[in-house]
């Protein structure tokens, strides 16, 4: 299998909407305690909200073809720094990967590794310093993908139902 990657264009909305929605699937299918609830309407108004993210913050959405077929996205923006921000942490330019996904029988090939490194360039090349990615916590195969790849553990949330 040798996976070509491309940019998004319009013409892949919809494509990237199911692709979307089977991420959604497979994060509730992880959570432990059963929050994410995906209902009806919500994969279609995030991802309006995702594509204007783009648009308006310097995003990139990069697809994962393997003949033809795709087979992974990735999402990502660079962030505009508040000013509370900058006065807790110093003046900086993140990049955050909002999303990456790669299809169940294409996960362990390397292509989500290629997204990331890709994403970390095109970051890198407008002038951004730092990388952030967020994931559910029982996804522990993305955590070791991460891992290689630089990221170290920055913050961790905990939730409890009551």
């Amino acid at each position: 299998m040798e996976a070509t990657f491309r940019e998004y264009t319009r013409e892949d909305k919809l494509l990237l909407l199911e692709l979307s929605k089977k991420l959604g699937a497979f994060g509730k299918g992880i959570d432990r305690i059963k929050r994410i609830q995906n209902t009806p309407g919500f994969a279609e108004m995030d991802m309006e909200e995702t594509l204007e993210n783009v648009k308006k913050y310097q995003g990139k959405i990069l697809l994962a073809e393997d003949k033809g077929e795709v087979v992974g996205f990735i999402i990502g923006v660079i962030w505009k720094q508040s000013e509370k921000n900058t006065l807790e942490i110093g003046a900086h330019v993140l990049g955050e990967v909002l999303d990456l996904f790669v299809e169940d029988h294409y996960r362990g090939k390397g292509i989500g590794s290629k997204m990331l490194e890709m994403m970390h360039e095109y970051f890198k090349a407008r002038g951004c310093d730092s990388m952030w990615v967020g994931m559910l916590a029982p996804n522990k195969n993305a955590h070791k993908v991460y891992e290689k790849f630089g990221f170290v553990d920055r913050s961790i949330g905990m939730l409890k139902t009551i």
